[in-house]
């Protein structure tokens, strides 16, 4: 089969157990393929790590863009205060600089914050994304552990 993500491995199962056979004269019971579902259950423990893999670069990308971030307000900062510098001739210039440096470095510190902003909740929706995904296996192997449930005599199903 070719690259599939844990949803679709969860999608499978939930149609073999749709398809399953029923039991004569049982109440919701069925014969299923516990072969094919150990395979997609074993599919969805390989492709766990690379979700959380996932997860972790885009925890990474966060602090990579943050970092950038502080960078391009530091060199804007230090911009202001080299601008500010250069234009201290007479006290009208000079007051004229110090109050464009404290709007650059304010519009610097705002961009910086927006940048944040923004990535925080990027970050966030795509662990929420991931944080859902895992919930969804969790569930589907939960419902498809309870499906295949052993008989009285201690032996499992087929």
């Amino acid at each position: 089969m070719p690259d599939l993500m844990v949803e679709d491995y969860l999608d499978m199962m939930d149609d073999a157990i749709d398809n399953a056979q029923s039991v004569p004269f049982s109440n919701k019971k069925s014969i299923v393929d516990t072969d094919l579902l150990r395979e997609y259950i074993d599919k969805i423990r390989m492709n766990m790590p690379t979700e959380m893999k996932q997860a972790q670069k885009l925890v990474a990308d966060r602090k990579s863009i943050i970092e950038e971030a502080n960078r391009q307000a530091e060199s804007i900062i230090t911009s202001a205060e080299a601008k500010a510098k250069e234009l201290v001739v007479e006290s009208e210039i000079t007051k004229n600089a110090q109050i464009r440096a404290n709007e650059i470095e304010k519009q610097a510190n705002i961009k910086a914050r927006e940048i944040k902003g923004v990535t925080d909740d990027y970050i966030i929706e795509m662990l929420t994304r991931a944080e859902e995904t895992l919930a969804a296996c969790h569930e589907a192997v939960r419902r498809t552990k309870g499906t295949l449930k052993p008989s009285e005599n201690g032996q499992e199903q087929t």
